[in-house]
């Protein structure tokens, strides 16, 4: 990887880490993109401190290059911003690996039941999951998109998650992004914004694919990582507050629940394969990957509607247009 540029979001924590951690390792530059800053500077002086050796011992390899930018997914005003000062470096730009998000619940497919407590918006006014999620990886693709088509070949991976079939029925509920609907719950509103984030992907790779630049959807797996951590103490306070029955439950579901994670380096393999590799074939350029690193096809009705895809694409757009 010597000689290409990565961004990858949330690359403080978990399978962002990672896969920070590993492109780095095999000789790219990458910016680590977090929201907190100082959590973001310790991980790039982690990953720095776990690579060295070996970048240094490779031939024709020099110092690692890791640094990080401050990316604020909940506002515009910092997607436009980071997006500034990266252009500012003037760096090429290979990958960028969409991986940043937030869930409140992941379904009652992966939990058992249905949350409704996480609701809450973004500074400019979306609903959170799907603002942070979509929304504000849109936007970041957008304004790099020049960046990517001057530097390619290119990719972008969009992490998107197998919760994608969670979404509601209409598989995008484009009323829900500004206001709370009656039928608001957690995992079907997170559900959606993972549908919204392999459709982005398709459409995407449809767009730019003659201009050299790939891109690609995946779920990472079932991961032991921050993601969960709303819903693991939201569980833990209701057990507090009604009972021993309760944390019986409680304990019951996320026994579940963890028994499918795999660990951050293993969950960050599908999105490292599909950063790295020169060996997918053109058909699946727009496609949904599964661990580890294998083309699938995605579970909602929706996921295949190529007019709701073009549609996405377009509300969106308006969505973004007064920060651009």
């Amino acid at each position: 990887m010597t000689g290409k540029v990565a961004i990858v979001t949330g690359a403080n924590t978990g399978i962002g880490k990672e896969t920070a951690r590993e492109l780095a390792r095999k000789g790219c530059e990458v910016i680590v993109a977090a929201r907190n800053v100082a959590k973001g500077q310790a991980a790039v002086e982690e990953i720095l401190a776990s690579v060295e050796d070996d970048v240094r011992g490779a031939t024709g390899f020099g110092k690692a290059r890791v640094r990080f930018l401050q990316l604020d997914l909940a506002s515009l005003t910092s997607v436009k911003l980071f997006a500034d000062a990266f252009k500012a470096l003037d760096l090429p730009l290979h990958i960028l690996v969409n991986n940043a998000g937030v869930m409140m619940s992941p379904g009652a497919a992966f939990v058992g039941r249905e949350f409704t407590y996480g609701y809450s918006k973004t500074l400019d006014g979306f609903e959170s999951q799907i603002g942070i999620n979509h929304i504000g990886h849109f936007y970041l693709t957008h304004l790099l998109e020049p960046l990517l088509i001057k530097s390619a070949p290119s990719r972008v991976i969009a992490v998107s998650s197998a919760a994608e079939k969670g979404a509601p029925a209409s598989g995008i509920d484009f009323k829900s992004w500004r206001e709370r609907q009656p039928d608001y719950e957690d995992g079907v509103a997170y559900g959606q914004s993972k549908l919204a984030n392999l459709l982005f992907a398709r459409e995407l790779a449809e767009r730019l694919e003659t201009k050299g630049v790939s891109a690609y959807s995946c779920h990472p797996g079932v991961i032991a990582t921050e993601l969960s951590r709303y819903m693991e103490a939201e569980t833990a306070a209701e057990a507090k507050a009604n009972g021993a029955i309760a944390a019986a439950l409680n304990d019951f579901l996320m026994s579940i629940f963890s028994r499918a994670l795999l660990t951050p380096p293993d969950g960050a393999l599908t999105q490292l394969y599909l950063s790295s590799t020169t060996t997918i074939p053109a058909k699946y350029n727009g496609g949904f990957f599964v661990p580890i690193a294998t083309p699938a096809k995605a579970t909602h009705p929706q996921a295949h509607n190529t007019t709701l895809q073009k549609e996405l694409w377009k509300f969106t757009e308006t969505m973004v247009k007064k920060y651009r």
